[in-house]
């Protein structure tokens, strides 16, 4: 694990993945997780692109091992975007591919729109934009978390995650990692999400976007993603038969194969 100190003196943990040629001066690819999550989920993703791209995995603010978000700080997803982008200036990497997950593509919503030169492409596993009209509750889950805590919550809601069929052992080790959240920071994300709709920013989306989206994901629609599809421009959209919204771990070699058909694509 490595870290950086950004203005203002937030610290962001990150690792560098690079098993590209040494002689070849490799396009940069970061990752960022999903809200709750940390770097660590993507496990079965790294190994798939290190070798083709020089990965950054990092930890958002409040999240993993990076600064905690201050308790009288506003939720803000410009404050997010601009810590990766401030992140982006500190590894000195001028533009870059991402894959942001979940709610993560909210604040890719926002880099995309208001720094565009800094983007060559965004990968978005999960995406959502109309926060405020998926049929999972966001006022539910801060009351829940208000009245039980994080662990009750990641307990509670993992079945809107992973599909019924899935590993014990990986439902576990899901529940346990959301778990490390605190619940001040979730509670300020679901209470700002209640009534969060992005869809006028799409318009601003110019860069190259994947959208890989499960069918049966409780927080976007497959309608929603086709209009989301038609307003950001140069998009493609990929919809996981019978998968719920956390696609990136409900299916991942499916995400991954989607991914680097887009990511090739792009090159010729």
């Amino acid at each position: 694990m490595s870290e950086v100190t950004l203005p203002g003196g937030v610290t962001l943990a990150y690792d560098l993945h690079d098993f590209t040629e040494p002689w070849r001066d490799a396009e940069p690819l970061i990752f960022v997780h999903g809200f709750s999550k940390n770097r660590k989920f993507w496990y079965e993703w790294l190994p798939e692109f290190a070798r083709d791209y020089r990965v950054y995995n990092l930890d958002m603010r409040g999240h993993g091992d990076s600064s905690p978000v201050a308790a009288d700080l506003p939720f803000s997803l410009g404050m997010f975007a601009r810590d990766i982008v401030d992140f982006m200036d500190a590894m000195k990497i001028d533009r870059a591919h991402f894959i942001m997950a979940e709610f993560a593509s909210a604040v890719a919503i926002e880099i995309a729109a208001d720094y565009p030169d800094r983007v060559r492409s965004m990968s978005l596993p999960g995406f959502g934009y109309n926060w405020a009209a998926g049929a999972v509750s966001p006022k539910a889950w801060a009351d829940l978390l208000r009245e039980k805590g994080t662990a009750a919550w990641a307990q509670e809601t993992n079945k809107h995650r992973l599909p019924a069929d899935a590993d014990p052992a990986l439902r576990a080790w899901y529940i346990g990692e959301q778990s490390r959240m605190p619940v001040e920071l979730l509670i300020k994300m679901f209470d700002q999400s209640a009534h969060l709709d992005q869809t006028d920013r799409l318009q601003h989306f110019k860069a190259p976007a994947l959208l890989m989206c499960g069918t049966k994901a409780q927080q976007a629609t497959a309608d929603g993603m086709r209009q989301a599809q038609e307003l950001m421009g140069d998009c493609r959209l990929v919809l996981m038969e019978g998968m719920p919204f956390n696609v990136m771990t409900a299916c991942p070699q499916a995400c991954i194969a989607a991914t680097k058909e887009f990511l090739t694509s792009l090159r010729s």
